[in-house]
């Protein structure tokens, strides 16, 4: 099983296509946002030392884009694997089929961790230069334990997803509609609170919304309480910039984790029950 593990490992990280395109869609939010969305978020809130408040806001909904994309990436691994026959050809060998289903499992969660600590660099180093951004130090463990647990979900997310995918053709299709679709649903392209009430209710139906919500809480909290005096104005700007969601009142961060794990736990069990019928799939090849 650690074989394989690594030989998935080594085969995403041996071709920078293939890690380039897993970041593509939170590099073109993070150049959009540099670019466009900054200024234009910043005109419709007219913000006192905005920077020190959006540059940490962006980096949540991000950092939620990378983990979608990038554990899709590197699950759809086993696609191509299945497409070419190879997995078939690992069920002829004495290793078991879910120890060969966990080797792309932890691969998916080990390059999500990666990646997301990958982009964490680039967009703090640039935010440090360019607006002397700094996160305190006792934000790092948390920081790293929320990372691992957005690995987790959109891993078990991805496997689910791609349990319906038999074709490697269908893979550049699917990434590409995931991958424009996450910023939406990670308010990265368009605050969630600034949506019609319909496209809120959509979005909270997604885990995404509250990973990057978990995300801004906990790198916002320290330049919320620096910018806001009143409780008033500070709870209308979390809930239009999706830093607090509102279902029937405001969830707390305890809320928001366990709605997390709970989607984990979800789409772990689907994919679950799905893997007896890509078994069958596979074993018709052999």
């Amino acid at each position: 099983m650690w074989s394989l593990t690594k030989r998935n490992l080594y085969l995403f990280f041996s071709s920078p296509s293939t890690v380039f395109f897993s970041l593509l869609g939170a590099l073109i939010a993070f150049v959009l946002y540099t670019v466009f969305l900054r200024d234009n978020i910043d005109s419709a809130l007219m913000l006192k030392n905005y920077n020190l408040l959006l540059d940490p806001w962006v980096i949540g909904g991000i950092l939620t884009v990378t983990t979608i994309t990038t554990t899709l990436t590197a699950f759809s691994q086993m696609i191509i694997d299945r497409g070419t026959k190879t997995l078939a050809d690992f069920l002829i060998t004495p290793v078991a089929y879910f120890k060969i289903q966990f080797s792309y499992i932890i691969s998916a969660i080990t390059i999500s961790i990666v990646m997301q600590f990958g982009m964490l660099a680039i967009m703090y180093t640039y935010f440090s230069i360019t607006d002397q951004l700094r996160f305190p130090f006792e934000q790092l463990v948390p920081l790293f334990l929320l990372i691992i647990l957005s690995s987790l979900v959109w891993t078990a997310f991805s496997q689910f997803i791609l349990s319906f995918v038999t074709r490697i053709e269908t893979l550049g299709r699917l990434g590409t509609i995931i991958g424009t679709m996450s910023g939406f649903l990670a308010g990265v392209y368009l605050p969630s609170g600034m949506l019609p009430d319909s496209a809120q209710r959509f979005i909270n139906l997604t885990p995404a919304i509250y990973n990057a919500a978990l995300f801004r809480n906990l790198l916002m909290k320290k330049p919320l309480s620096q910018t806001f005096n009143s409780v008033q104005a500070r709870y209308i700007f979390e809930k239009s910039m999706g830093v607090r969601i509102n279902i029937n009142g405001p969830l707390t961060g305890s809320t928001m984790v366990i709605i997390l794990f709970a989607s984990f736990l979800g789409f772990s069990l689907l994919s679950l029950l799905l893997s007896k019928r890509s078994r069958n799939f596979i074993t018709k090849q052999i």
